[in-house]
């Protein structure tokens, strides 16, 4: 992840949250799930930097952003942080890409702190429960077996 940088970083609840923006023209917002970063925007931001302004992060507790023991990472922060980044940015109605439990937070910050958007696209959205399928449930509850598969196994199942 090198050749990700997050060069910004805006403090949220005492926390440092690291995030960038890239590209100019109409504002692109991306928000990653879990347990991954922004890092999975790597392929198309840049390509989507071409047209339009695009602001990505890391959601508190991910990737770049600080991580803590017992650091609360629940939807109740993240669509908190959504709201307050689109405020320091000062985006009105930005379009929203959120994938996976980025979905979540999106459609939070939207029916619980009042962001608006000019469109959200939600890709494969974590927003009801129980999160995931019956697959994550199943490794959810039996990680230990998970973790001793062989990588080629563990490639191939995920």
């Amino acid at each position: 992840m090198q050749n990700w940088p997050l060069p910004e970083s805006y403090t949220f609840n005492d926390q440092s949250v690291r995030f960038n923006v890239t590209g100019n023209g109409p504002p692109l917002v991306l928000v990653h799930g879990t347990p991954f970063s922004s890092y999975v925007w790597h392929r198309i931001a840049p390509h989507l930097a071409q047209t339009r302004t695009v602001y990505y992060y890391d959601l508190l507790g991910y990737g770049q952003s600080e991580q803590r023991d017992a650091q609360d990472v629940s939807l109740g922060v993240q669509n908190g942080l959504l709201a307050e980044l689109l405020a320091h940015w000062q985006l009105k109605n930005p379009d929203v890409i959120a994938h996976d439990f980025g979905g979540a937070t999106s459609l939070r910050a939207h029916l619980i702190d009042g962001c608006d958007y000019r469109s959200l696209t939600l890709i494969d959205p974590v927003a009801v429960a129980p999160w995931g399928s019956p697959f994550v449930r199943h490794v959810r509850e039996h990680g230990d077996a998970f973790a001793g598969l062989p990588p080629y196994i563990h490639e191939a199942v995920v």
